[in-house]
């Protein structure tokens, strides 16, 4: 079984992108009960909103779903603290040292993946015992470093350098990158930049 699939106990490789302001409950449910992961996108949320997306999620989908959470956020203590009151299983941290909060939430019995952008950060997410991580491309939107390596580039480059599940992300916009991607990193993907180029077409279907 692909390891990741086997990790979150999900049907497809594919993980719905956590994006601030456009992944809320809805969004991750509908994923999630397709077969992928979903994930709530906490970064534009007050923490008393994460929780309402939390429960209303919890509603709408018996399957796995996620939370990503910045770790820059101001309020990420208490974000952090609501997704453990709430049952969350599923935690991508991103925009931050992971090593802060990866034990403790995983003596918490949540799985926890860290967004990179480089194989520095890459080696130490590893160090700070994550379960996974997300090989993010400079095509992607959102915290995706400084060092602007394009996604072909960096998946790989991540993919040999450790040894746990690698997920690739950024500028996976149809069938050709998401196969290229898929043999790069063994068939997971993470879907921000398809969602994104989907809601302009049907925005400009309604203008």
């Amino acid at each position: 079984m692909n390891r990741i699939k086997e990790l979150f106990g999900i049907k497809y490789p594919i993980i719905q992108g956590g994006m601030i302001w456009c992944s809320g409950w809805e969004l991750a449910s509908a994923v999630s009960n397709a077969g992928g992961l979903g994930l709530i996108g906490s970064g534009s949320m007050y923490p008393e909103v994460l929780r309402e997306h939390i429960q209303k999620c919890k509603k709408a989908t018996d399957k796995p779903f996620g939370v990503n959470i910045p770790l820059i956020y101001p309020n990420i203590d208490e974000h952090i603290q609501i997704i453990i009151d709430e049952g969350v299983k599923i935690v991508f941290s991103s925009a931050g040292n992971p090593k802060k909060y990866t034990s403790y939430l995983q003596e918490k019995g949540i799985i926890v993946v860290h967004v990179i952008a480089n194989t520095k950060f890459a080696l130490k997410s590893v160090e700070a015992g994550v379960d996974a991580i997300v090989a993010e491309g400079f095509e992607a939107g959102g915290h995706n470093g400084k060092d602007e390596i394009t996604t072909m580039c960096l998946i790989p480059k991540i993919a040999d350098e450790v040894n746990i599940p690698v997920i690739a992300a950024g500028g996976i916009a149809d069938g050709r990158a998401m196969l290229a991607a898929m043999c790069l990193v063994k068939k997971v993907l993470l879907m921000k930049t398809l969602k994104i180029m989907f809601l302009m077409q049907r925005m400009a279907q309604q203008i």
